[in-house]
């Protein structure tokens, strides 16, 4: 009878198929594991390491730019200027620098506006959002350290 399963090793092996010349979709591999070290490759790309074809960073990579993405941050960033100016002490979430969060309110707006656009963005814009937003001991937080200001205005130059 014949081995009809597939390996591990011959999953990873298969690279982005071409859909379209402008959408290109990644093995089930590379997209899982994409999700999985989500904060390793935002950290990557961050500092603009490149993709190669087919891996799981530029699954990542595509993700990133994705409207859903976009869509997610811009959400989060607005709900972190609106609990600056209502905070909620009944809320499990790690609650936002208050002081922060309402200096770099108009900024933030900026950055959402610009998310919310529909001109594409660039991957190291959209990393390093996602690093602000996930750094529970970043600016954007109580009790966090660093210039969120300085984050966000790196950031938004990057989109």
């Amino acid at each position: 009878m014949p081995d009809h399963r597939i390996t591990p090793e011959l999953l990873g092996a298969v690279t982005c198929a071409r859909a379209a010349p402008a959408a290109r979709r990644c093995s089930l591999t590379a997209r899982l594991t994409a999700r999985l070290r989500a904060h390793r490759y935002d950290r990557m790309l961050a500092v603009g390491v490149s993709a190669d074809p087919g891996s799981a960073l530029a699954a990542h990579r595509t993700r990133l730019t994705s409207t859903t993405e976009r869509q997610a941050v811009a959400s989060a960033l607005l709900r972190a200027v609106r609990e600056a100016r209502d905070p909620d002490v009944h809320s499990w979430r790690i609650p936002v620098h208050i002081v922060n969060v309402i200096a770099a309110a108009d900024l933030i707006d900026q950055v959402r506006r610009r998310l919310q656009s529909p001109r594409p963005v660039g991957v190291l814009g959209m990393a390093r959002l996602r690093l602000v937003l996930s750094d529970g001991a970043g600016p954007l937080y109580r009790f966090g350290r660093g210039d969120l200001t300085g984050r966000l205005g790196a950031a938004l130059a990057e989109l």
